[in-house]
């Protein structure tokens, strides 16, 4: 009842009634793991990219032989999310996934392959590659081991995609002249090129990036911005200052683990940036690391009142503990949520301020 009764609160400090849609499907999606839920806030709050989703994969299923059956290559959410295009078909057939218990349990009511016996067993089916993480890899493990490159496909190339201007958009969103934004999770920089387009002067970026192949890329990507505007900080984000294992896989889904792996530096925002200028704006898009990355700002948040942009799809206990914690340092923060992708993932938790 606890739970519950944090969730209601949670419902209940939401600003308009799309928060409030999109916060109870995505509780039903992961109560439920339908993703008609997933659907329902996509189709209902950013059509357009159902409808390029859509008209992607249709012109796929309508270029595959018509006489070989189709694996989808991945059982995870991405497949899940475009099931019901494919099940309609009476081609398909089922999945192939590294997963030894959705090989034994199957997914959706359909079987699943390993890896090994699709290369020793299959020769005939139209192979489409239905996950967005690895796909080339994917593509060069199945043409490796012989498979015909004619047979491989890709779910499209729209298969997963984030509506332009993701974090910046919002109906409810306003601009300072001079916006000093600290980007956690910066991964190439792009987020903060976006937010140059927003408003008058972009006048100082922080961007954390742990990864090392993505620090690399943002440093090279500095040169979009004038000389002292961005420094690129190669730690993750944290509440406390520690080393902790990482797996980096040099493009957005690089997290913390529990073991194993790289082992990286975090620290609080609050000791790496020690500046006495304004912070104006948060973004955090850190694989899970949210809550603690949140901790490690309290004390700028607290005297600069920055909005906040801050993933809460990673983890579960995220869709209560996020909004808590905000409000626990700023009631007077307005909450809202908005989802930016044609997928389960992108759905982003927005903490506004008093217009200044």
């Amino acid at each position: 009842m606890n739970e519950i009764e944090r969730l209601q609160d949670v419902y209940n400090l939401l600003e308009d009634a799309e928060s409030k849609d999109i916060y109870l499907n995505r509780l039903n999606f992961l109560i439920t793991k339908d993703y008609r839920y997933i659907r329902h806030i996509i189709e209902t709050h950013v059509p357009g990219l159902t409808t390029l989703n859509q008209s992607s994969i249709l012109n796929l299923l309508s270029f595959l032989p018509k006489d070989k059956p189709i694996l989808l290559y991945g059982a995870g959410e991405d497949a899940k999310a475009n099931l019901h295009y494919f099940e309609k078909d009476a081609r398909f057939s089922g999945f192939c996934d590294r997963d030894p218990q959705k090989q034994t349990e199957g997914v959706c009511g359909y079987p699943v392959r390993s890896p090994e016996e699709l290369i020793a067993e299959d020769t005939d089916s139209s192979i489409v590659i239905s996950t967005h993480r690895g796909l080339a890899e994917i593509r060069r493990f199945l043409q490796t081991n012989g498979v015909d490159e004619k047979r491989i496909h890709a779910m499209s190339s729209n298969m997963f995609c984030i509506e332009p201007g993701q974090y910046f958009n919002p109906d409810f969103m306003w601009f300072e002249e001079q916006e000093v934004f600290i980007d956690a999770g910066s991964k190439d920089l792009k987020t903060a090129k976006e937010l140059s387009r927003y408003t008058e002067k972009l006048k100082k970026v922080y961007a954390f990036e742990p990864d090392p192949d993505n620090y690399k890329e943002c440093l090279r990507n500095r040169e979009w911005f004038g000389q002292s505007v961005v420094e690129v900080i190669p730690y993750g984000t944290w509440s406390e200052k520690k080393t902790l294992y990482f797996d980096a896989t040099a493009d957005g889904f690089s997290h913390v683990t529990g073991s194993g792996g790289l082992r990286i530096q975090v620290l609080p925002i609050d000791d790496a940036v020690r500046t006495e200028e304004r912070v104006t704006f948060i973004k955090m898009d850190v694989e899970g690391s949210e809550l603690e990355s949140l901790k490690g700002a309290r004390n700028m948040i607290l005297r600069d009142r920055p909005k906040l942009a801050i993933c809460m799809y990673h983890k579960a206990e995220d869709m209560i503990n996020l909004p808590l914690y905000i409000k626990s340092l700023v009631p007077e923060y307005k909450l809202y949520v908005r989802h930016h992708s044609n997928g389960a993932g992108e759905t982003v938790l927005y903490a506004m301020p008093e217009k200044r």
